[in-house]
């Protein structure tokens, strides 16, 4: 049955975290992020809608970060510091009685203070589906408020996600100044060369320069190829 973690319960649990960070450097990873969002345990904790505990780890707002600041400072510790960490943050439960913006921003300020680099700002998952919209209907771009203020409230860098899926659009975020990187999910599921294609897009690789040799050497070939096919006359 599910039960409040101790005091020693949390220690050992941040431990867990610096142990999973040290495996993910050892095993060749540039970029490390701790999820503190959709629904799991460090969200649990963020939120009031879950967070019932009275001692140092509940109450008010700086009682329920406490567990996600501790994490992060002894994960930072042992993280290189010319590698990039990342926070995932549900930016907003959904529920005016919930995790807030504002809660979001303080927890940023605190975050950039210990040293982690960048907040990926997602959504909702405590009471309800992930990712959903704290303003109605889902539509492109609806989660791209949060990285914006983030960035620009608190000066830490921001990522970007939820329903980004054409290049143009992205890049009018970055151009715009409302997040630094964008996330890419559901997309690269549907096509895994998503950043490559928005590449040529945008007119940054028309030749196939970026792709992997295996397959951008054939693929410059057969754009050559292809640019004198008349399928007409063959």
């Amino acid at each position: 049955m599910p039960h409040a973690l101790s005091v020693d319960d949390i220690g050992a649990l941040i431990e867990d975290y610096v142990s999973a960070a040290q495996r993910a450097l050892a095993a060749g990873y540039k970029i490390a992020e701790i999820h503190g969002a959709h629904g799991y345990l460090v969200h649990s904790f963020l939120s009031p809608l879950t967070n019932k505990r009275s001692d140092g780890y509940g109450g008010n707002r700086a009682g329920r970060m406490r567990l996600a600041l501790e994490i992060a400072g002894a994960v930072r510790e042992i993280w290189p510091d010319d590698l990039p960490l990342f926070f995932r943050v549900s930016a907003v439960d959904g529920s005016p009685d919930g995790w807030l913006l504002e809660d979001t921003i303080a927890l940023a300020r605190e975050l950039k203070e210990i040293g982690i680099d960048v907040m990926d700002c997602s959504s909702s998952g405590i009471a309800g589906s992930a990712t959903a919209s704290a303003h109605g209907k889902r539509q492109p771009g609806f989660q791209v408020p949060y990285a914006d203020a983030v960035r620009n409230e608190t000066g830490m860098t921001s990522m970007a996600v939820g329903l980004i899926t054409h290049p143009q659009q992205a890049e009018a975020i970055l151009a715009e100044g409302r997040a630094d990187l964008i996330a890419i999910g559901r997309e690269a599921l549907a096509n895994p060369m998503w950043a490559l294609h928005a590449a040529a897009a945008l007119g940054f690789d028309a030749g196939f320069d970026s792709w992997p040799k295996q397959a951008g050497w054939w693929l410059a070939g057969r754009q050559r190829t292809s640019e004198f096919y008349d399928p007409e006359n063959g």
